[in-house]
C-alpha cells in the first residue's frame, strides 16, 4: 500500500511562481505597443461639434411626402434629373435579394448626390457624426431625413430602396431646405427689426440692408435669437467668418443679378430689392455656398500639402499642432489645426501605426465634421469630397458594380485631381495590389468594396480618405461619401474585408500587437502547465524514492 503523501502546498507555490513569470513576460509583450498619445494643439478653446437638429413636425413630414406623391404623378422634373444623375452609382451600388437598395446604401446614394447637385450635406440621414452629444429625450427620435427615408421603405414593405424612391428623398430633403430659408429670412428680418438694425415698414432694401438680412439669416442656421440676443447684437456688429462669408456672397449675387438687369432698371433710382427678391437670394445662397466656402478647403488642404514631405497624404500631428492659425483679408480666422488628438481618432483622421509618431491623414481630416459649418438646420456645408468625382467617373465609364484591373488601371490613370496638374503613373506596388483585390473576389474589384476605398486612398491620397470609419450595407459593403457622415467602427468588418494594404491600427489593444500578446500568453500557459505537471510528478517520484524509500510505479 502506498503512503499518503501531500503535494498541495509544493503545488500552489510552484503554480503562483510561473502565473508571476508569465504575467512579467505578457506586460513586457504589451509594452512594445507604445500607449495612445492624447495631444493637445495650443489652442485650448475648440470644442467638438455637438449641433442639435432643428424639429420637424410629423404633419410637416407627412405634408411633403403627400406633396412628393402627387408630383410623382404628373412627372417631377427635378425628381427625374436627380434619377438621372443618380443612375450610374445606383448600377454600381450593390442590391440586396429584392434588387433594392438597403438602408445605409440609399443613404449613401442620397447624400453623395444632394452633395453634387446642391452642394450641402444633409444631416440626420444615416449616423451623422457631428452629432456627438443628445439629451436623453431626442436620442432615439428620428431626423426628418431618416423619417422621409423610413416612409419611402414602406412602399416596399421595408425591404429597401429603388432608383426613384432616392431620388425622391433627395429632392424631399431639398423641399424642406428651402422651406427652412424661407422661415429663417423672415425671422431674420424680424430679429433685426426689433434691435432696430433695419428700418420698419420698409417695403424694399438697400443694398447694404439685404446683406445685412442674409448674415442674420446665416447667424440664425446655428443659434437661437431668444436665447442670445446680445451675441446676435455683438455679431451683427462684427460678423464672425461664416457671416462674413455669407455677406461676401450675397453682394456678388446681388451685382450679378443687377447686371443682368441693366437695361430694365431705371439707372437715376438707387438699386434696390424686396423681402421677396431677398428670399430668392438666399435660395441662391444656399445652392452655391457650397462651392463658395470650398475655396477655404483647399487653402487648407494646400497648406496641408505643403507639411507633407513624402507625399503620402499625413502630417505629423507635432507638427500640426505648432502650425498658426490662418486668417482671411480681413484678419478673420479661416482655419486653425485645433483639434484634440482624442478627437482626431475618433473621426478617423489619425494614422497611429507608430502611436509615438501619429500622424494626421489629410483626405479624412478635410472631411471630418470639424470643417463643417456648424448648424442646427437640416444641412450644412462640409468640404466637397473630390473623392467622390473620381469614382463617379468609375462608375460611369464602367456601368457596373465591378470591374476587371486592366480596365480600371487606364481609367484610373488618366484622371487628375486639385493636387495633381497631369496624370501619374501607378506604381507597380499599387498595381499588383489592385490585382491581389481581384484574385481575392473572382477576378474582378467590387467598386464600393472596402479594400477597393483603401487602394484609392494609396493612390490619390489628398482626395480619398482612408476607411478607417465607414457606413456599410447589409453585405460590409463600404458606403460612406463623407466622414460627416459615417460613425460605424471597423470592428464590424468581415476577416477578408481587414486583409491590410499596410499594416494598420497595430497600436489597439485588440490590434495585431494585441492578438500576437494574447496568442504567446495562451501557449505560454499550455507550455506552463505541462511543466508543472512533469515537474510535479518527477518531485513526487524522487521524494518518494530518497526519502521514503517508495517506488510510486509499484503502487498498487
Amino acid at each position: 500500500m502506498c503512503l499518503p503523501f501531500n503535494q498541495v502546498g509544493f503545488l500552489v507555490s510552484m503554480f503562483f511562481s510561473q502565473i508571476s513569470a508569465l504575467l512579467c513576460l505578457y506586460a513586457a509583450v504589451c509594452s512594445a505597443a507604445p500607449a495612445l498619445r492624447h495631444a493637445q494643439s495650443h489652442f485650448d478653446d475648440w470644442e467638438a461639434p455637438h449641433d442639435s437638429q432643428v424639429k420637424v413636425a410629423s404633419s410637416t413630414i407627412a405634408e411633403v411626402f403627400s406633396n412628393e406623391g402627387k408630383k410623382d404623378k404628373t412627372g417631377d422634373q427635378n425628381v427625374i434629373a436627380m434619377q438621372s444623375a443618380m443612375q450610374a452609382t445606383f448600377k454600381a451600388l450593390p442590391k440586396n435579394k429584392h434588387g433594392l437598395l438597403q438602408h445605409s446604401a440609399a443613404a449613401y446614394l442620397v447624400q453623395k448626390y444632394v452633395m453634387q447637385m446642391y452642394h450641402y450635406s444633409i444631416r440626420g440621414l444615416g449616423p451623422d457624426s457631428t452629432e456627438t452629444e443628445t439629451n436623453a429625450s431626442s436620442k432615439h427620435e428620428a431626423s426628418a431625413p431618416e423619417s422621409l427615408q423610413r416612409m419611402l421603405e414602406l412602399r416596399h414593405a421595408g425591404q429597401g430602396l429603388a432608383l426613384h424612391d432616392a431620388a425622391s428623398l433627395a429632392v424631399m430633403m431639398h423641399s424642406l431646405v428651402m422651406d427652412l430659408d424661407v422661415a429663417l429670412i423672415y425671422q431674420a428680418f424680424e430679429s433685426l427689426t426689433y434691435v432696430k438694425m433695419l428700418p420698419e415698414d420698409d417695403e424694399e432694401l438697400s443694398v447694404p440692408n439685404v446683406v445685412k438680412v442674409i448674415q442674420a439669416w446665416q447667424w440664425l442656421h446655428r443659434h437661437d435669437f431668444y436665447t442670445e440676443m446680445d451675441v446676435f447684437i455683438d455679431h451683427m456688429i462684427l460678423p464672425v467668418h461664416a457671416m462674413y462669408e455669407f455677406g461676401y456672397l450675397a453682394t456678388c449675387l446681388i451685382e450679378a443679378k443687377f447686371y443682368r438687369e441693366r437695361h430694365i432698371l431705371n439707372p437715376f433710382k438707387a438699386k434696390t430689392l424686396s423681402l421677396a427678391d431677398t428670399v430668392q437670394l438666399a435660395h441662391t445662397a444656399t445652392l452655391e455656398m457650397g462651392n463658395w466656402q470650398d475655396h477655404d478647403c483647399k487653402a487648407m488642404k494646400k497648406y496641408l500639402i505643403k507639411l507633407d514631405p513624402d507625399g503620402n497624404g499625413r502630417v505629423l500631428v507635432d507638427a500640426l499642432y505648432k502650425e498658426p492659425e490662418a486668417n482671411d483679408t480681413h484678419g478673420e480666422q479661416v482655419f486653425r489645426f485645433s483639434e484634440s488628438q482624442d478627437y482626431l481618432r475618433n473621426v478617423g483622421a489619425l494614422d497611429e501605426a507608430d502611436p509615438s509618431q501619429a500622424q494626421v491623414l489629410i483626405s479624412n481630416y478635410l472631411l471630418g465634421p470639424a470643417n463643417c459649418y456648424r448648424s442646427n438646420a437640416f444641412h450644412t456645408f462640409c468640404c466637397l469630397n473630390e473623392c467622390d468625382a473620381v469614382l463617379t467617373e468609375v462608375e460611369r465609364a464602367l456601368g457596373g458594380p465591378s470591374a476587371k484591373p486592366d480596365d480600371l488601371l487606364p481609367l484610373l490613370g488618366n484622371l487628375t485631381t486639385t493636387s495633381m496638374d497631369e496624370a501619374q503613373p501607378f506604381s507597380e506596388i499599387l498595381v499588383e495590389k489592385l490585382s491581389s483585390i481581384a484574385a481575392h473576389d473572382g477576378g474582378e474589384v467590387p467598386l464600393h468594396g472596402r479594400l477597393f476605398t483603401q487602394w484609392l486612398h494609396f493612390a490619390f491620397p489628398y482626395e480619398c480618405p482612408y476607411p478607417h470609419v465607414m457606413q456599410k450595407d447589409g453585405a460590409g459593403n463600404a458606403l460612406t461619401t463623407s466622414y460627416f457622415q459615417g460613425t460605424s467602427d471597423g470592428s464590424q468588418w468581415t476577416d477578408d474585408e481587414m486583409l491590410p494594404l499596410i499594416e494598420e491600427e497595430d497600436g489597439a489593444l485588440f490590434g495585431f500587437r494585441g492578438v500576437v500578446s494574447v496568442i504567446f500568453m495562451l501557449l505560454a500557459l499550455v507550455a506552463m502547465c505541462n511543466q508543472i505537471r512533469v515537474l510535479a510528478v518527477a518531485r513526487m517520484h524522487n521524494l518518494q524514492k530518497d526519502v521514503m524509500g517508495v517506488n510510486l510505479h509499484k503502487c498498487a
